[in-house]
């Protein structure tokens, strides 16, 4: 069976997690030939991913960047650049750290900063990466581009609005880079999560939150990150070649309620 990503070089930010994780290894089982794993302050966590994909023939690179600052974003993708010799597939799945204070502060009482955080680097932090990776696409005459968005930022909710305002402009980033990259054989798509199991999504949850939660999808069960990986090789191989300017819906049928 031909390897979907045979050859093609990666960039993945925010790959440190647990959805990651599971990305680099089906980029690596796939046949990415060489990749850059992003990191802010996990570097153990994308040292040992680097260590899997490895061990599958994936030539690996883990590099440190605070994607609030644009010149810190800018440098990532020329380091990248410069390992890899060009970015095919850029996977933008970077975010603001999780905050239970700020998820369920109420809409007028949430500060400036409870804004800013999440916009900071959901938003306009992979819009400096995706920024400055656009020149070696152009190049190459063809690339992916992937956003992680979530469900919630198409359905609305009453909790999180800060990071949900995020995560919709990211979707409309996507729709607006797909009509100007279009031309130049660059594709742009995005990812709507549900509830994946991880850590940074269920980690502040007790059992009876995790219960209610999960039953909310019509699946009645919460996602896993391989599913969410599985549909990232998808979106940036060619069996989506005809796709760009979408987001596809990874939630267990929640936006369905």
């Amino acid at each position: 069976m031909a390897l979907k990503l045979a050859g093609r070089t990666a960039l993945i930010t925010g790959a440190s997690g647990e959805i990651g994780r599971a990305t680099a290894i089906e980029f690596a089982s796939e046949g990415v030939a060489a990749m850059v794993l992003h990191y802010n302050k996990s570097r153990q966590r994308a040292v040992e991913i680097a260590r899997e994909t490895e061990k599958l023939g994936c030539e690996t690179s883990v590099l440190k960047a605070d994607l609030s600052n644009p010149n810190q974003a800018k440098s990532l993708v020329n380091k990248t650049c410069a390992k890899l010799g060009g970015i095919d597939i850029l996977v933008c799945m970077a975010g603001h750290p999780f905050s239970r204070r700020d998820w369920f502060a109420k809409f007028e009482d949430t500060t400036p900063e409870q804004f800013t955080g999440p916009i900071t680097i959901d938003l306009l932090g992979n819009a400096y990466v995706a920024q400055g990776a656009i020149p070696s696409m152009k190049r190459r005459h063809g690339g992916n581009i992937v956003f992680v968005g979530s469900t919630p930022a198409i359905t609305g909710d009453v909790v999180g609005i800060s990071y949900l305002i995020a995560k919709a402009g990211l979707l409309a980033l996507t729709r607006s880079l797909a009509q100007y990259l279009g031309p130049f054989n660059i594709r742009a798509n995005a990812l709507a999560l549900g509830s994946i199991d991880t850590k940074a999504t269920l980690g502040h949850l007790d059992a009876r939150q995790r219960k209610a939660l999960r039953n909310e999808s019509s699946l009645r069960r919460f996602g896993k990150p391989r599913e969410v990986a599985r549909s990232i090789v998808f979106l940036s191989s060619d069996d989506s070649a005809f796709m760009t300017g979408q987001t596809m819906v990874v939630d267990g049928g929640y936006a369905m309620r």
